[in-house]
């Protein structure tokens, strides 16, 4: 992980790595190997990357996933969706009755969802967070350093990172709770749209389109290029960014080619463990570094 990770950075990281694929993140060859690979890439109306793999939502509101799936988070279940978020070693989707279903690791709790209704989800680490359609935030799995334990703020949105949390407040504001000990669950001041946490780096999309991101920095995963984007999304030791002209930009750790962005346009972008995914305008899933998209 680099020789600026701290012990309890590094024990964090091995946890993370353990309950969510069961081996380290380097074997190449057990990625491409597990998982189902889905009915082909197109006809995607979201996708989301976790740890190792990632998951599409359909048009019919199906869910496919591919890549790691030592946990069965890869096995989505039947019915339709209206949202899903990947976590590092399991999934979380949204009904359309607001009801949340999870599958996957539940070695913390973090697949087992509340009852009631939601309006939005995100899964983390060892945890996972959704929106209750009052704007009051729900987290179940691993506590680590109060990373379950929401604040009283009424939001519009909340983003489930390695072990913390932050949410977008009505006002527009940033507000973090868990982990903090590369200052992760501490926002910059003002305003944003939209608020993205990663393992130990959070970013946030202002509303003049600029990125700004802090948190570990080891990678310059926190250092946000200039430029305007349309959407921010943070992930283990990298960020990517949607520009205004549908453009890809990434940034920080780079090793699997994780932060090598391809030429063409997308209309959502997602940062996992150590793979990028992005959705086409024609609803087709493009994925770089350590794993590729789904087979035709």
């Amino acid at each position: 992980m680099g020789e600026t990770y701290g012990f309890t950075k590094l024990l964090i990281l091995a946890l993370m790595v353990s309950t969510a694929c069961g081996r380290t993140p380097l074997d190449n060859a057990a990625v491409a190997a597990d998982g189902a690979a889905g009915t082909g890439t197109s006809g995607f109306t979201q996708i989301s990357a976790g740890a190792e793999y990632a998951c599409g939502l359909r048009a019919d509101g199906s869910v496919t996933c591919w890549g790691d799936n030592s946990y069965g988070q890869a096995t989505a279940p039947a019915g339709a969706f209206t949202q899903i978020s990947a976590g590092w070693g399991h999934t979380c989707g949204l009904r359309a009755d607001g009801s949340v279903a999870c599958w996957g690791d539940n070695t913390y709790g973090q697949a087992t969802a509340p009852a009631g209704a939601f309006t939005q989800i995100s899964a983390g680490g060892t945890h996972t967070c959704g929106l209750r359609s009052s704007g009051g935030a729900s987290c179940w799995g691993e506590d680590y350093a109060s990373a379950s334990t929401p604040s009283t703020v009424t939001f519009t949105q909340v983003s489930a990172g390695g072990t913390h949390t932050c949410g977008l407040s009505i006002d527009g504001s940033a507000s973090c709770w868990g982990y903090n000990g590369d200052g992760q669950a501490t926002p910059s001041a003002g305003t944003f749209t939209e608020v993205s946490a990663g393992a130990f780096h959070t970013c946030g999309l202002r509303a003049d389109g600029s990125a700004a991101c802090w948190g570990d920095n080891s990678y310059g995963q926190a250092t946000a290029p200039a430029g305007t984007f349309t959407q921010v999304s943070a992930g283990w030791g990298h960020t990517c960014g949607l520009r205004t002209d549908s453009s890809a930009a990434c940034w920080g750790r780079n090793e699997y080619g994780q932060a090598t962005a391809p030429a063409g346009a997308f209309t959502q972008i997602s940062a996992g463990g150590i793979h990028t995914c992005g959705l086409r305008p024609d609803g087709s899933a493009a994925c770089w570094g350590d794993l590729a998209a789904p087979g035709p």
